[in-house]
């Protein structure tokens, strides 16, 4: 599934903002996993940093066309091997599908190279892009909106619906601010049409073909509302899809809001039009991204929606459609029994799906038990992906198998910076979202001796309310009976020991009860079991005959397990174990297995192939694919309908 756009950000390692950078855009154009039921952009966002060596090379993000920014800083500015860098990126970029935007970070930085001319350039006040956030998003925004539209001269253009009736002219006042902002602090031109009507055509006609070639900007002043043009000019605006942000300045109030501004993004005014401007910017960027993206998802019977559907979009959808695709996040209950029992009066009774929901089909997961294991990998950032990129996949995959019936198992630990955090709070706002019984618990989290006992009653209490169920496994045989209340640090080989088989026993114990198991990232050096987690865990998965989904993308163990399994580069078992060996507790808690004539075997590795794979409800074709992409909505798309086929087929 190749994704319309996908954003680069190239920086120098000595750069000090760089990863700050990258994190700020990852939550702005690509989804916040703090909070997942918020509309994201879903445009990928990946980075690649280096030293005074240069770039080695890019990530192949899969997308139609990639837009770098280039962080030109003094440190890259004075480097030669970075200069040649961007140069092979120009040479090699002869279907034009890739497009050069430097940042300008110092003073020498429009001379960086004689290929890149001025206009792929975005200056900033003052040489720092998190001291110009505001400035830097109006400059990229507008960008990624031609680069993306195709356009190479043509500004963008902003139409200022307002009314001319209310007390004190505040709806003219705000339009005169705003169109003055646009005119000095922009490149976007504006459409008022105190100003802008030309003399000799029809007003309506000019209103309406404006409304149809502009972002909206709605200003819901008192008497907005019972203004009939604003009302035309709102619904023209719906009628054609066009990008809208309302910002509310009622004062006095207003008898009765016009219904159909809603459904949009919408703010209000506290004194600077930037953040403004910057919003319908984002939604426009919005539109015109997801429009491309659900476009190609069509068939004969199908259409979409750049915006979560509502029940004026009834009105507009054709006919003859019978399916009609909206951007992620999938609606709540409550509004899709709406649409659906608007639906259902109609001829052609209209089913909606996001991207993600289509993969899926219409078959539930039916409480299903899907474990998700999960951790950081160390060669996360040496493939352009952040923390925030994995934090994404994890809320997404666990977000849409929730919403698709299923159920959530988990055997991590308590750390402050794990994924057990992430589970309780993402399961906490998935119960207010969906407003279930209190005694439903979406995630199970298995802990091992002795990390249970860290917990507090306060601990354990918060994690109940948030439906997020918490079994204490019992400690392995290795554990003396009056130490399974206690917390051991593991400081020396028997307690390494022990901590180590409690880990094992936790995951047969977890694994006993799942049906479905998808495997992402994961150490494959300094780890506290008899294996590496991931690694543990796919082996007791593969053991019990369960469908495994291994996303080997994000690096870490993941990747390595798919490298074995596909036969590349002659790895094999005993070089992932030689890996891990060289950590020196690991190599000490083998030795100690050893002399307990408990061989720790990897070689059950060697004897699985692609094949074995296929009790998950993908093909050969469509493992490889978890095994290298790095589409967050691919892979969901993907694990959402395996998980569908296999389990409602088995």
């Amino acid at each position: 599934m190749k994704t319309p756009l996908s954003i680069h950000i190239l920086f120098h390692s000595a750069y000090k903002e760089g990863v700050e950078v990258y994190s700020t855009l990852y939550k702005v154009l690509c989804r916040d996993s703090a909070s997942p039921f918020m509309d994201g952009l879903d445009i990928p966002v990946y980075f690649q940093t280096g030293d005074d060596s240069g770039l080695t090379s890019m990530v192949n993000a899969g997308s139609e066309k990639s837009l770098v920014l280039l962080l030109v800083d003094i440190n890259m500015f004075c480097s030669s091997a970075w200069r040649e860098s961007v140069q092979n990126l120009l040479k090699n970029n002869v279907d034009e599908k890739l497009k050069i935007v430097v940042v300008k970070l110092n003073n020498h930085a429009f001379s960086f190279l004689e290929g890149l001319s001025k206009d792929q350039m975005i200056v900033l006040q003052t040489e720092s892009v998190m001291g110009n956030l505001d400035e830097f998003k109006t400059r990229l925004f507008e960008t990624i909106i031609r680069y993306l539209g195709g356009a190479k001269t043509e500004k963008v253009s902003i139409f200022i619906s307002h009314s001319k009736r209310d007390k004190g002219n505040t709806g003219e006042v705000m339009a005169k601010e705003v169109r003055q902002f646009l005119f000095a602090d922009t490149k976007l031109r504006s459409f008022f049409d105190v100003h802008d009507i030309l003399d000799g055509y029809q007003f309506d006609q000019q209103i309406k073909e404006n409304v149809k070639e502009s972002l909206i900007l709605v200003l819901l002043t008192d008497t907005y509302s019972s203004r009939e043009w604003c009302r035309i000019e709102a619904l023209t605006a719906k009628e054609n899809m066009k990008p809208m942000v309302v910002v509310s300045q009622l004062q006095d109030g207003s008898e009765r809001l016009f219904p159909y501004i809603g459904n949009v993004p919408s703010t209000v005014f506290h004194g600077d039009w930037r953040p403004v401007i910057n919003l319908l910017l984002r939604t426009a960027i919005d539109y015109i991204y997801e429009s491309q993206l659900l476009e190609s998802l069509c068939d004969d019977q199908a259409t979409y929606l750049p915006y979560p559907p509502e029940a004026h979009s009834l009105s507009i959808l054709k006919e003859d459609k019978t399916t009609v695709y909206y951007p992620e996040p999938p609606l709540g209950n409550e509004e899709m029994e709406v649409l659906n029992s608007i639906s259902s009066q109609m001829t052609n009774k209209k089913k909606f799906k996001t991207p993600m929901e289509k993969q899926a089909s219409d078959n539930k997961l039916n409480d299903a038990q899907i474990a998700l294991s999960v951790s950081d990998s160390e060669d996360l950032s040496l493939l352009g992906i952040g923390k925030e990129m994995l934090c994404d996949l994890t809320v997404e995959l666990s977000r849409h198998i929730l919403k698709a019936g299923g159920k959530m198992i988990y055997g991590g630990n308590l750390s402050k910076d794990g994924y057990t955090k992430l589970f309780r709070d993402l399961s906490d706002q998935y119960g207010k979202y969906e407003k279930e019984k209190k005694d439903v618990f979406y995630f199970t989290n298995y802990l091992s001796w002795p990390l249970y006992n860290q917990m507090s009653m306060e601990d354990k209490a918060d994690y109940l309310s948030c439906r997020v169920q918490l079994v204490e496994c019992e400690p392995s045989v290795s554990v003396p009976v009056d130490m399974k209340n206690e917390f051991v640090v593991p400081d020396n080989d028997e307690l390494s020991y022990m901590w180590a088989t409690s880990l094992t026993a936790m995951r047969q114990q977890a694994e006993s009860q799942v049906h479905a198991r998808v495997l992402v990232g994961g150490k494959v050096i300094g780890f506290s079991g008899r294996m590496a987690g991931i690694v543990e865990e796919f082996i007791t998965a593969r053991q019990a005959n369960h469908p495994v989904y291994l996303i080997g993308g994000f690096g870490g163990a993941a990747k390595l397990l798919s490298k074995i399994i596909e036969k590349k580069d002659g790895f094999n078992s005993e070089q992932l174990l030689k890996v891990a060996l060289e950590d020196k507790k690991y190599k000490n808690l083998y030795d100690y297995y050893e002399k307990k004539e408990l061989h720790i075997d990897y070689s059950f590795l060697d004897g699985i192939t692609i094949e074995d794979l296929r009790n998950n409800g993908l093909s050969d074709d469509e493992n490889r694919k978890l095994f290298h992409s790095t589409n967050v909505m691919e892979i969901v798309s993907l694990v959402l309908y395996g998980l569908s086929k296999t389990l409602n087929h088995a």
